[in-house]
């Protein structure tokens, strides 16, 4: 009766035209954004893929499967990104104006991403099952080439849409959030599999049975590490005290308060049990000054440092002359001298917020309200190694959402820093989503997370991306920690994730071949 039941809303959806039909569209894309973070509510995975392939299956054009696709995209990208909005908001008389241009035309040239997956699927020929899972392997695809194209921005994977729970997260550990993007949208396409009766059941319990079992697979995971004696979870003799200032983006750079938000940091750095505590780590920029190398501010920095403590902040770090002057955001390790102990400078910019793709296409007088210089790009590949801390990897802000990290493949760290400041999207949905996806990095790495971010959400998250503590959104605190141990070993994403991408080209090639083989014989 479900297989009858289904084939007329199959049909209902899949006749609409004009308007409704782009609504329809839309719609479905909202649907995948309430999938993700803070909300994650993942059945609606179901018919915002399904109800997506539907449309795509009664297109009478490629250029229909094309808009159809752009439409579910827009609204995907517009409720999910609607936060880049707020950042504009932080000085609203140079950049207010910018906020239609960046809610409506941004979002929609990102959704052109979505439009070309399902434009590619139109030259496809191929039928039944077959069909469903080729649309799921050419999104993936179009998935990784929006997260390495122009820079990359592999925002809002659909594999995020798992952070409902800790026992489902854990199969990123082997497939990574590429293969549980893959995974999520051949479980939000299963319904269409209805359509195929007694073949289509069995595909539909297979898939839905394989995510049972990975969950609970996931739960014996978590339940094993945490039986665990403390000591066997977390590094002798090191206690992270992690400062959440909740400086507000505007006073953040108002140069007659910058010197506040400082004590601050320094107000809350000096609390309670400071004596026991071995690392004080403070958010993106928490210093909001540009150091060089000498400067006075990092022997007043060091002031603040009980003698055999380290000091781990956010910082800008400056170099040469007027004629040359360089400027970059970078962390910054000092010890209770002064004395910069170790370092490490953003090597993945933020396009337009920290540099302008084709400055010098633009006449200067256009470049008044964005400045006339960019950050500098830092160099990367190597881990930072600090007193009494296992060898760490630091990740500024917006770099901690790439899934491939800046290391040489047979480079390990055991431990991931993220100092980020989200205070540019307010309590919006963009801090959760962010928060979520370093989770994701400490499951496929197998190596904790400690995030410090300068409004919240500050955490340590264990290498099964549980988190151990955290301070909420917009509160303003410290919180003294243990740093959990990484895992022993190396997880299966990290040994085999060069091989995820040529596996599901793959998979496709062969899909083709026996789809035109059991044709020919037919």
């Amino acid at each position: 009766m479900i297989t009858f039941s289904v084939v007329p809303l199959a049909r209902s959806i899949g006749a609409l035209s004009g308007w409704r039909r782009n609504l329809t569209a839309f719609v479905l894309g909202v649907f995948a954004t309430l999938t993700l973070a803070p909300f994650f509510f993942f059945p609606l995975l179901l018919p915002s893929f399904s109800g997506l392939l539907w449309l795509l299956d009664a297109a009478p054009s490629r250029r229909r499967m094309f808009l159809d696709g752009w439409w579910w995209g827009w609204g995907f990208y517009m409720t999910g990104l609607y936060w880049f909005c707020i950042a504009l908001l932080t000085d609203p008389e140079k950049f207010g104006w910018l906020i239609p241009p960046t809610l409506f035309g941004l979002t929609g040239i990102i959704a052109i991403y979505s439009g070309v997956a399902c434009w590619l699927t139109s030259w496809i020929r191929i039928r039944g099952l077959s069909k469903i899972v080729m649309f799921t392997i050419v999104w993936t695809l179009v998935d990784y080439a929006r997260g390495h194209l122009f820079t990359g921005f592999p925002w809002n994977l659909t594999g995020y849409s798992f952070g409902f729970a800790d026992a489902s997260l854990q199969m990123a550990s082997i497939v990574g959030i590429y293969g549980m993007t893959w995974f999520a949208l051949l479980l939000g396409t299963s319904p269409v599999a209805l359509g195929a009766k007694k073949r289509g059941w069995i595909y539909i319990v297979a898939l839905w049975s394989l995510f049972i079992f990975g969950t609970f697979w996931g739960a014996g995971r978590l339940h094993q590490v945490n039986s665990l004696p403390e000591e066997q979870r977390f590094a002798k003799n090191v206690l992270m005290r992690l400062v959440q200032a909740n400086i507000s983006q505007p006073h953040k750079w108002d140069p007659q308060l910058q010197i506040q938000g400082l004590r601050e940091h320094i107000a809350l750095t000096r609390q309670d049990g400071l004596d026991k505590v071995t690392h004080i780590i403070w958010p993106e920029t928490a210093v909001p000054f540009a150091i060089s190398k000498g400067a006075p501010i990092t022997k007043r920095l060091g002031d603040v440092i009980p003698a055999g403590k380290i000091l781990i902040t956010g910082t800008l770090r400056s170099e040469g002359s007027e004629e040359n002057w360089q400027i970059w955001n970078s962390i910054m390790a000092l010890d209770h001298e002064g004395n910069i102990v170790g370092s490490y400078d953003k090597i993945h910019l933020v396009p337009f917020g920290e540099f302008l793709p084709f400055r010098y296409l633009f006449p200067k007088e256009w470049l008044t309200p964005v400045g006339d210089m960019d950050f500098s790009v830092g160099t990367g590949g190597r881990l930072v190694e600090l007193p009494d801390l296992p060898p760490l990897l630091p990740l500024i802000c917006y770099e901690v959402i790439f899934p491939e990290l800046p290391l040489p493949d047979d480079i390990r760290p055991q431990m991931l820093l993220s100092v980020t400041n989200d205070a540019w999207f307010g309590s919006s949905t963009g801090p959760y989503q962010h928060f979520n996806m370093a989770r994701m990095r400490a499951v496929e790495q197998g190596v904790p997370m400690v995030r410090v971010a300068n409004t919240g959400i500050s955490a340590v998250i264990d290498s099964f991306g549980q988190v151990i503590a955290s301070m909420p959104l917009g509160t303003k605190g410290y919180m003294d920690v243990k740093l959990p141990l990484a895992q022993s070993e190396n997880t299966p994403y990290n040994k085999l994730k060069i091989l995820l991408m040529p596996l599901l080209v793959a998979f496709a090639l062969f899909l083709l071949v026996n789809q035109r083989l059991q044709h020919k014989n037919y």
